[in-house]
């Protein structure tokens, strides 16, 4: 089968991003049991979920499961890349052609948008460090990779004096937010506010 010969590569490479390009060979089954994963896993942990309950939710069967993914982990890694896919493809469409103040204020609005949905339940890639293990560096490096390119889409927005320190304290604002709504609920003054206050940082550094 192409997609199994394929999903093994993607367990045994470096590049697991590779999964990106043969996403598009998944069967419906493949991509039923991708979906309803990421979707226990948001909902609940990694560790809380087992494969039993994917089965059950999926409809497919755990000989299916084991098809076109060998073990859980695997599947967790899939999950991640297959949400960081996503994640960049929305966030980008929003930002649009946007640069410099425009497009922080693009980034910051649509992170505030996520943090409104009923679904929202925190960083998936954060929760997938927190319940990993020494022997998860692939997942660990998944969501450092997911996080260093925020990182570096919101430094490319801020070039002017003291940017690199402007995009870090961008970057660390919204990482707070993500934590804060997650355990508060959210909070549209504090999100207004914290926009304000980072458009107020950027215009002084802007001026210097």
């Amino acid at each position: 089968m192409l997609f199994k010969k394929h999903i093994d590569k993607i367990s045994n490479s470096t590049d697991l991003y590779y999964f990106i390009f043969w996403k598009s060979f998944m069967s419906k089954s493949a991509l039923k049991i991708l979906d309803t994963a990421e979707k226990l896993f948001n909902e609940n942990s990694f560790v809380g979920v087992g494969v039993d309950l994917i089965r059950d939710e999926s409809g497919c069967s755990k000989t299916t499961m084991y098809t076109y993914y060998k073990n859980k982990n695997q599947l967790v890694k899939s999950v991640l890349v297959a949400r960081d896919e996503r994640f960049k493809q929305s966030l980008l469409g929003y930002v649009g052609d946007a640069t410099g103040l425009e497009a922080i204020n693009k980034i910051l609005d649509w992170h505030t948008n996520w943090f409104r949905q009923d679904f929202f339940k925190g960083c998936l890639f954060v929760r997938a460090v927190a319940e990993s293990n020494q022997d998860d560096q692939d997942i660990i490096s998944i969501s450092k990779a997911h996080k260093q390119w925020i990182k570096e889409l919101i430094a490319a927005n801020c070039n002017m004096p003291n940017g690199e320190a402007l995009s870090e304290l961008i970057y660390t604002v919204i990482e707070g937010l993500i934590s804060r709504f997650l355990v508060d609920g959210f909070d549209e003054t504090l999100a207004i506010n914290m926009k304000n206050s980072i458009n107020q940082l950027f215009n002084i550094n802007k001026n210097l």
